[in-house]
């Protein structure tokens, strides 16, 4: 499906700020695929997104408990079953596929073909214990770092499972999670992790409103973001659950570009993008169903040719973006 315009949707890029700045464009559409369903091709609550070097799409779903690949095109590859409430996922140089396990409190590594290599964890606050692990990311120096959401903080592992460091705790100051959620609630802790080309760390925090940077080691380098809904901002109408109540709202995916400027999606069903620093460059999104609009918004991947991919979650679909 191919689109030519977005379709009533808010899309800002940052105006010119001194002499000489140059006006960025903003992300233009350029496909979606998948609707609502089980068959190939067809998703239910597409959480992750991952893309390897040779521009192999794997999406994960929560409802369908599997992983399926794709072209940057919407081509189907193949995909294979996982067990039940996958989150985000990564994919390693070798192929195999790691998965946070929300509900189940574990992270387990697939093979590029779905074979259960292992799987670490339980339900606790030890190392190496989980509170709802949402998602992981693969970070450059070869470790997986797991945003644990219940126990307020990043958990680090080899890939074959093996502890390796912690940061972060329950709080509000710089460089804690959560606020005022319960401590183990779904929205105590990081979201999505992902990293700059240094290798520092950035971590979404849906409960305050802002996203933080750490090194590696997990000292704090800088913080930004609100609940405010205008640009920079992470505030707006959250999703409502079938109860009628609406849920707490806020950042939730994130990725960062080759030129190390960070891309954060929320429940505000807005993706913008920030430099390094937290300076608001341009947005897109709106609440809707149409080319550049979007329901609730999770995972965030870039391919080669620096097109992103959005995990429109509960419009059950992919929607792809040029952004150079």
């Amino acid at each position: 499906m191919i689109g030519v315009g977005l379709a009533s949707c808010s899309l800002l890029a940052r105006g010119p700020q001194a002499a000489g700045d140059k006006v960025i464009a903003p992300p233009r559409f350029l496909l979606t695929w998948g609707k609502h369903g089980h068959a190939d091709g067809e998703f239910s609550a597409c959480i992750g997104v991952a893309i390897t070097k040779d521009d192999v799409v794997h999406v994960s779903e929560f409802r369908n408990r599997r992983v399926q690949r794709f072209t940057t095109e919407g081509k189907f590859l193949g995909g294979f079953t996982v067990q039940p409430f996958a989150g985000g996922l990564a994919v390693g140089p070798d192929g195999n596929v790691y998965i946070g396990h929300w509900n189940s409190n574990k992270v387990a590594a697939y093979s590029a073909s779905g074979q259960l290599l292992r799987e670490w964890g339980k339900k606790g606050a030890a190392d190496g214990e989980f509170q709802l692990p949402g998602s992981v990311a693969l970070g450059p120096d070869g470790l997986l770092y797991v945003p644990d959401q219940g126990n307020s903080r990043v958990q680090k592992f080899t890939t074959d499972g093996r502890f390796v460091g912690k940061f972060g705790k329950h709080g509000s100051e710089p460089g804690q999670f959560g606020g005022t959620q319960p401590v183990g609630g779904r929205f105590a802790g990081p979201q999505f992790v992902s990293f700059d080309r240094a290798g520092n760390v950035y971590a979404t925090d849906a409960a305050l409103g802002r996203v933080q940077k750490f090194t590696p080691e997990g000292k704090l380098l800088d913080h930004w973001g609100s609940k405010s809904d205008g640009p920079g901002g992470f505030g707006g109408p959250p999703p409502v659950g079938k109860n009628g109540i609406a849920g707490l709202g806020g950042p939730i995916a994130i990725c960062v570009d080759r030129q190390d400027r960070v891309w954060v999606g929320g429940t505000n069903n807005k993706v913008q993008q920030f430099t390094n620093d937290g300076k608001f460059l341009r947005m897109i999104g709106c609440r809707g169903e149409g080319p550049g609009q979007f329901h609730t918004p999770h995972g965030l991947a870039l391919d080669s040719r620096e097109c992103l991919y959005v995990a429109d979650t509960m419009n059950a679909r992919i929607q792809k973006f040029a952004t150079l």
